[in-house]
């Protein structure tokens, strides 16, 4: 098993302990957080992933974004990649997405050059105190940072999970990319 696999295992062990009222409750709280940040109000577009089940919740972060005006995209899989359609209320619509994953539905605003500079609101199943970040193995993330990287495309990558999933040291290879800020319900740093 490699160093990536074994912390995927202990973190998902530790996120099925977790009380759902935890995901919640530090979802509000990294909201209220960042919300006063010069790296939030420095942002006019917002790149955010829906939380599932076994992950902080980003409702409350998408409810401020919308309250302060901010362009909201959320992904949708689609064959290898992620592509960001705007949102504008957290009702949705919504369709569950291949790995039931919720998502976007229907046709919806695509994410243009003109919505950038952005902040990148990124899952991982673990981080560490160098903006290193560990996926869930699939590379969605990694392939669409690279895709911005490639296109030139300004950006702010911000690590956003609970307090316990940023650990010592996360394994890395050449494709993962560095976060530039992690959040969880109590800290907010620049990497």
């Amino acid at each position: 098993m490699s160093p990536k696999e074994q912390l995927r295992g202990e973190i998902k062990t530790r996120l099925k302990e977790v009380p759902r009222e935890d995901f919640a409750g530090q979802g509000e709280k990294a909201a209220a957080l960042i919300r006063s940040s010069a790296v939030w109000t420095s942002q006019k577009t917002v790149f955010l992933f829906l939380s599932m089940n076994s992950e902080i919740n980003t409702l409350p972060l998408l409810e401020a974004a919308l309250a302060d005006g901010k362009k909201i995209f959320a992904p949708r899989v689609e064959k290898e990649c992620l592509s960001f359609c705007r949102i504008q209320s957290p009702d949705g619509p919504w369709i569950e997405g291949p790995f039931g994953i919720r998502e976007p539905a229907g046709e919806l605003e695509a994410a243009k050059a003109e919505d950038f500079p952005a902040l990148v609101v990124a899952p991982g199943l673990a981080f560490d105190e160098e903006g290193n970040r560990l996926g869930k193995g699939k590379g969605y993330y990694d392939r669409f940072f690279g895709e911005l990287d490639s296109a030139g495309r300004q950006y702010t990558a911000l690590g956003l999970c609970m307090d316990f999933q940023i650990v010592e040291k996360v394994p890395v290879e050449k494709t993962d990319k560095k976060m530039d800020w992690l959040l969880t319900g109590s800290k907010l740093k620049e990497l």
